[in-house]
């Protein structure tokens, strides 16, 4: 019950969270961690909060945000789904001839000072930073699972 009610509350809008100060961020980990403790039955402050995540399989709060936000974002080129995301992606078309010419990037656009956090400018980032074997997974089910991934021992790191 601690998770769902928990997960949904972080995981909405979550991608308003990205780039969101530490200050702020830390105190949502702090909720995630307590709901850890409280799934795991330990609610001493002894045990370590990592240790209960990992066991749970549960991302870092910065990590969920990244997840949510490429998942979104691979919905969005592979499917088309929904339409009114797929639309402001665009494919990086460089002028001359570039190694970069040959990945699959997104085009960044300009963003305003208030604009940062926008899917239209969050998404390509998020995207374009991820490793070229993600970007080329055929299923959404094997792509949620290597990011999952590569997001996990981005964390232990």
């Amino acid at each position: 019950m601690a998770c769902s009610i928990i997960g949904s509350r972080i995981d909405y809008c979550n991608s308003l969270f990205y780039r969101m100060t530490d200050r702020n961020l830390n105190k949502l980990q702090r909720v995630k961690n307590r709901a850890a403790r409280i799934v795991c039955g330990t609610g001493s402050r002894k045990t370590s909060s990592s240790q209960q995540l990992h066991h749970l399989h549960w991302l870092l709060v910065r990590s969920r945000i990244q997840f949510k936000l490429s998942t979104s974002c691979f919905r969005s080129r592979t499917l088309n789904q929904p339409q009114y995301l797929s639309d402001t992606l665009h494919s990086y078309q460089p002028t001359h001839l570039l190694r970069s010419s040959t990945q699959d990037l997104l085009t960044v656009p300009r963003k305003t000072v208030l604009g940062g956090r926008r899917f239209s400018i969050a998404a390509p980032r998020v995207w374009n930073s991820l490793p070229q074997e993600l970007q080329n997974c055929e299923t959404l089910v094997t792509y949620k699972k290597h990011l999952k991934t590569h997001l996990f021992l981005q964390d232990i790191i």
